[in-house]
């Protein structure tokens, strides 16, 4: 593939780059690899499909990914994670994540996946934590994770540490891209302001939009009421998808759309939303732009649409949940308080 193709790739369907000189120069090199990670809080949902969908790009671009279960993160997060349940956790996470990779044909024979605690404990890596603890101010860590960690009124020193180990985990990972979330953003500009005093390098970042909750504002993966998620029934999905926030012909916070642009359209090659003839029967979209068009000329029903999108959805959580249906002691075990 010609380095041109691969930047295309990468840069497809993305909130941010940065930034597009330094990942050029990556992409120049025989061997370059990348890593996310997610903390194993609460039960995965389907907001974690976008990042998911989009590690494909990375490996069709040549990348070799790392998959990093922060577990410590999921506890120094004001304890979204209890100390006890952190093995079991982590153990879940990487089971069902890689459930949805085997659903949308990622290769996984292209993936490592890493736990944090077996790496983020060794003394080299300690000691640099010691560092940046000496070189950022509480009021600049926490501006910088202001969009991840939840700081309560009188906040746990755990949410400090967390933005500065998130900014050691890449070099520890030996990886050349950072990719999350918009919401990390912060953190990974602290990382690239005091990373290369430490280490004599940056942090090259690619960041997907992220999926809305069913209100209109970010699914979250503590806020049971804004997720579908990954485990639920398919008459939950068309329930909760019913619900969801998608006014007749409006684009912002229209999570319905978010999820149409940067999960389905990237497996399929079109979109077909089935409507009965006396509704002007269906309508084939070969591309998000052109049914965003027809959305908002008022020409496309919101009910059609999230009735097509239960349909769509439910076939890619289908082989999910058949092969986690053999490992209900695991989730059990990493949310025994949850049904």
């Amino acid at each position: 593939m010609k380095l041109e193709d691969q930047f295309k790739l990468i840069s497809k369907n993305i909130e941010e780059l940065i930034n597009e000189k330094e990942l050029k120069i990556i992409l120049k090199k025989k061997d370059y690899s990348a890593y996310i990670g997610f903390a194993p809080t609460g039960r995965v949902h389907i907001g974690h499909l976008i990042p998911l969908v989009k590690i494909s790009d990375f490996i069709k671009a040549g990348f070799r990914f790392k998959f990093l279960i922060a577990d410590l993160h999921a506890f120094l997060d004001e304890k979204k994670t209890p100390w006890k349940e952190l093995e079991a956790r982590s153990v879940y996470y990487e089971e069902i994540i890689k459930a949805i990779f085997k659903s949308i044909n990622v290769d996984l024979s292209k993936i490592e996946f890493v736990k944090g605690s077996d790496f983020q404990l060794k003394k080299d890596y300690v000691l640099d934590l010691f560092h940046l603890t000496g070189e950022i101010t509480l009021n600049r860590s926490r501006r910088a994770a202001s969009e991840v960690v939840r700081f309560k009124e009188d906040p746990k020193l755990g949410g400090f540490i967390y933005p500065l180990m998130q900014i050691l985990d890449p070099f520890y990972l030996g990886v050349d891209v950072c990719f999350s979330g918009i919401d990390q953003r912060g953190i990974y500009m602290l990382g690239r302001e005091v990373l290369p005093k430490l280490k004599s390098r940056t942090l090259t970042c690619v960041f997907t939009p992220l999926q809305p909750g069913l209100g209109g504002i970010k699914m979250s993966a503590s806020d049971e009421k804004s997720k579908i998620d990954i485990l639920d029934s398919e008459k939950e999905v068309f329930s909760k998808v019913n619900k969801a926030y998608c006014p007749v012909g409006e684009l912002k916070d229209n999570g319905i759309l978010t999820f149409i642009e940067q999960v389905i359209f990237p497996l399929k090659r079109s979109f077909i939303v089935e409507r009965p003839r006396r509704y002007g029967g269906d309508l084939e979209f070969e591309s998000y732009k052109a049914l965003e068009k027809v959305f908002v000329k008022k020409e496309l029903h919101p009910a059609d649409l999230k009735k097509q999108v239960s349909k769509d959805l439910n076939k890619i959580l289908r082989p999910i949940k058949k092969i986690m249906e053999s490992k209900k002691i695991i989730v059990k075990k990493a949310y025994p308080n949850l049904q």
